[in-house]
C-alpha cells in the first residue's frame, strides 16, 4: 500500500473514526483504525462492536493494501506534523509515515495487525431513508440525548426514539428521549421525498457519534449540508459527507410519552432564561445532598418567580426573578440538575414554565415556541 493526501484530511478522517475505538484486553485490534485503499482515496474503519464508523479520504493511490494501526496513536502523531503532503506506506516494519518539513524529512513505522484479523464490519444496506438538514439535527440530538437512561434495567430508555412521518397533519421526524425523570422531545421538518413511516430507538451513544461528527466534519469541495439517515429492522446508517456509521437499533416498544404530558395548565410563567439558569444554578449550592432539589414558587399576583433551597449543613437562599405569571400561585420542588439540563438546550431569551399544581410534571418550553423543543420535569415529592 503506498498512498498521499494532505495533512488536514488525514487529520479529520482520523478524528471521525478514532473516538469509539479504546483499550480492550479481550480484543485489542479494537483499539486500531483499518486503513484502505478503495475507489481511489482511503477508507478508514474503526468499530467497538456496537458502532462502525467509515471515512474515505481524498488523496492518490500509488499501491492497492490494507492495514490496521492504534488510532489514537496515529492521529496524535499526525496531528504533531505540519500541514502539506502525507505519505503512507506499507513496508515489512509495519506502517510508514513520511512528511517533509522545509526539506527535512520525517519518517516514522507504525505496527499494527494485519487486516485479516480486524473484525468484519456490518454491512451498510441502506433502506427506507430519510434526510434532515445537519444543523437542525445536531441541535436537536443537543436537546434530547442527555435525557437517555443510563441505566440498563430498560434497556428501550437507554436511546433516542426516533419517530419519522411523511403523510398527515403530523409530517415530520419527532426525537424523543427519557429516563423516567424527565423528558425530551424535539420536532423537525423532514426534506427530500421519504416515503413512508418509521419507528425505531437508537442507542444514545450512537446518536452522541451522530452529533460529534456533524460538529467536526468540514468538506469544502462537497459542502454537504444534509444528513441521511436510513432504517433497517436492526440498525440505522447515517451518511454525511465522506462518513459514514452504522449501529445497531436497540429492542423493546419506546413508552407512550405523550399521555403524561399535561393538555391544560393551572399556571403558566414567562421567565428571562439566563435569570432563570443563574438563580437556579445559586440554589443548587444549598440543596440537599442527594435530593439535588429547588423549590420554584410562582406569585401570580406580583408577577414573580422565587427559587430557593435550604441545607442544615450548609445554610439557605431564595432569588427572585421577575416575568410573567398567570393562574394560580403555586410552588413545585424540582431536581436543579434536570432542571439545568433542559433550560441550558434552549437558545431562546425567554421561557414558559406551565404545570397544573407542585405534584404534577413541569413542562418547559422556549418562549416564543419556535424551536420545535419541549421538556418535561417530574417533580420531588416531599
Amino acid at each position: 500500500m503506498r498512498f498521499a493526501c494532505t495533512q488536514e484530511n488525514l487529520v479529520q478522517g482520523l478524528n471521525m473514526v478514532s473516538h469509539i475505538t479504546g483499550k480492550n484486553i479481550n480484543l485489542p485490534v479494537l483499539g486500531n483504525v483499518l486503513i484502505k485503499t478503495e475507489g481511489g482515496g482511503l477508507k478508514m474503519s474503526a468499530t467497538n462492536l456496537e458502532i462502525a464508523i467509515n471515512c474515505f479520504v481524498r488523496g492518490k493511490v500509488d499501491e492497492e493494501g490494507e492495514y490496521s494501526v492504534p488510532a489514537k496513536l496515529l492521529l496524535d502523531y499526525v496531528s504533531l506534523l505540519p500541514s502539506g503532503k502525507v505519505e503512507l506506506q506499507l513496508t515489512e516494519e509495519g506502517l510508514e509515515v513520511r512528511s517533509n518539513e522545509n526539506s527535512n524529512e520525517k519518517e516514522t513505522v507504525f505496527r499494527g495487525l494485519p487486516a485479516s484479523e480486524f473484525p468484519l464490519l456490518p454491512k451498510m444496506t441502506k433502506s427506507k431513508g430519510y434526510s434532515l438538514p445537519a444543523a437542525d439535527l445536531k441541535k436537536a440530538l443537543q436537546q434530547v440525548c442527555f435525557s437517555a437512561s443510563v441505566s440498563e434495567s430498560r434497556p428501550e430508555l437507554c436511546g433516542v426514539a426516533c419517530f419519522f412521518k411523511t403523510e398527515g397533519d403530523e409530517k415530520g421526524a419527532i426525537f424523543a428521549a427519557t429516563d423516567s425523570y424527565r423528558l425530551s422531545e424535539c420536532r423537525l421538518t423532514l426534506g427530500g421525498d421519504a416515503q413512508g413511516e418509521t419507528i425505531s430507538i437508537v442507542p444514545s451513544r450512537s446518536m452522541q457519534e451522530i452529533s460529534r461528527i456533524i460538529s467536526g466534519y468540514k468538506d469544502d469541495i462537497q459542502g454537504s449540508q444534509e444528513v441521511s439517515l436510513s432504517f433497517t429492522d436492526n440498525q440505522l446508517v447515517m451518511s454525511y459527507g465522506s462518513v459514514e456509521l452504522v449501529t445497531r437499533l436497540l429492542e423493546g416498544k419506546f413508552p407512550p410519552y405523550q399521555d403524561i404530558i399535561p393538555k391544560t395548565f393551572n399556571t403558566q410563567a414567562v421567565l428571562p432564561r439566563d435569570e432563570f439558569l443563574k438563580a437556579v444554578r445559586a440554589a443548587s449550592l444549598f440543596s440537599r445532598q442527594g435530593l439535588f432539589d429547588v423549590h420554584i414558587s410562582f406569585d401570580a399576583e406580583k408577577g414573580r418567580c422565587t427559587v430557593a433551597s435550604a441545607d442544615q449543613g450548609t445554610g439557605k437562599t431564595q432569588g427572585q426573578i421577575s416575568g410573567t405569571v398567570e393562574g394560580s400561585s403555586t410552588m413545585v420542588t424540582l431536581n436543579y440538575r434536570y432542571v439545568m439540563d433542559g433550560v441550558s438546550a434552549m437558545t431562546s431569551a425567554n421561557i414558559r414554565l406551565c404545570l397544573v399544581d407542585g405534584s404534577s410534571p413541569v413542562l418547559i418550553l422556549p418562549e416564543p415556541a419556535d424551536e420545535g423543543f419541549r421538556y418535561l420535569v417530574m417533580p420531588i415529592r416531599q
